[in-house]
């Protein structure tokens, strides 16, 4: 379909609607142009252009279209960054609502939850061309993020232990910004980001 050369990757049910104004029955088409593999039903309302029309998609937008308000964190976020060394496939965010998974044919992505007091703290708007954008942690948020869903670590020990195994590039640990994670720690009121950051402060600052 010639129109949907000038869809943006990823587009939702209206503007695909506004597309087919003059078929007149546009639901109908909308099946055929899935069944021909021409767009991908992502979810209920959000498509992508299928691989014939040469524009990729792109996953960190989508993560933030999927379900929101919402930003990308934990793993998949110090992958972005190049903070760890493991490839994450999982789309990893963080949501002020329900915490919800979703299993699509472009991905799976999962949603955690985020009080409001810490949602907007430390998170960046990334450019990913086209004129879209999307919401990121800062390396500083999504380890942040990460350790609070560890209830197990109650200790300083259990902190550094824990920070060991997650083998973080040395640049985080050259330049974090304490006094984000200070402002983090304050929003998410949490004991856990009491230990990071004295464990950080005794050992880099």
């Amino acid at each position: 379909m010639k129109r949907l050369i000038s869809f943006p990757a990823e587009f939702d049910y209206n503007l695909l609607l506004h597309a087919l104004r003059d078929y007149k029955k546009p639901r109908d088409k909308i099946r055929g142009l899935i069944r021909g593999k021409d767009i991908i039903r992502v979810k209920k309302g959000l498509y992508v252009l299928g691989k014939d029309y040469s524009k990729p998609y792109n996953k960190y937008v989508l993560a933030n279209l999927i379900y929101g308000p919402s930003y990308i964190t934990g793993q998949t976020a110090l992958g972005f960054w190049q903070m760890i060394p493991e490839r994450v496939e999982l789309m990893i965010s963080m949501t002020t609502k329900k915490k919800k998974r979703f299993e699509t044919p472009v991905g799976s992505y999962s949603y955690l939850y985020c009080p409001k007091p810490a949602f907007s703290i430390g998170i960046k708007l990334d450019h990913a061309g086209d004129g879209k954008n999307f919401l990121i942690a800062s390396p500083e948020k999504a380890l942040c993020d990460i350790i609070v869903s560890q209830t197990h670590i109650t200790t300083q020990k259990e902190m550094k232990e824990f920070l060991e195994l997650m083998r973080l590039d040395l640049s985080f640990y050259e330049n974090f910004n304490y006094s984000l994670l200070e402002e983090i720690k304050t929003g998410y009121h949490r004991q856990c980001l009491k230990l990071l950051v004295n464990c950080l402060k005794d050992s880099y600052v």
